[in-house]
């Protein structure tokens, strides 16, 4: 048993010029912050964390196959889920053509899992997950939402 699909490997939300100058100013202020409180490591970290947040803000999501069969969930090439590290599945309707699948792993560094997916496969993707694993409830966490909220 076999279903594949090639989807964006992360959600990307269009950033205006503001968003790029409200970091800025954001992380200018942490920075001016801890330079007043003479931490000079913190203010070089927020530096650091600043042009990375800017960088990967303008990054563009490359297509990935995902595949799922009889030993796990495949991503490219990239990463591999076997069942045994699965503790169940959910899936979220973002609009009436796109959604995510969510994984939930065993993995302490990172228990949840999003793939975006087409809707129109929704239930194909349910019923083979359901020989493995669990379907579950799924709730956003706070870092989610405002992730969501700002477009990052």
């Amino acid at each position: 048993m076999e279903f594949k699909w090639k989807a964006p490997e992360f959600k990307y939300y269009y950033k205006e010029r503001s968003w790029y100058w409200t970091a800025g100013i954001f992380f200018g202020a942490l920075f001016l912050i801890a330079l007043y409180q003479k931490s000079m490591i913190i203010a070089i970290f927020w530096i650091i964390t600043g042009v990375t947040v800017m960088m990967w803000a303008k990054r563009l999501p490359k297509t990935i196959e995902f595949k799922i069969t009889d030993d796990g969930v495949h991503f490219g090439k990239i990463k591999f889920f076997p069942y045994e590290e699965l503790t169940g599945f959910a899936i979220k309707k973002d609009n009436q053509e796109a959604g995510e699948l969510i994984l939930k792993t065993d993995s302490k560094i990172n228990p949840v899992v999003k793939i975006n997916m087409f809707m129109k496969d929704e239930d194909a993707i349910r019923d083979i997950l359901k020989n493995f694993t669990d379907e579950v409830e799924y709730e956003e966490s706070f870092f989610d939402i405002i992730s969501d909220k700002i477009g990052f």
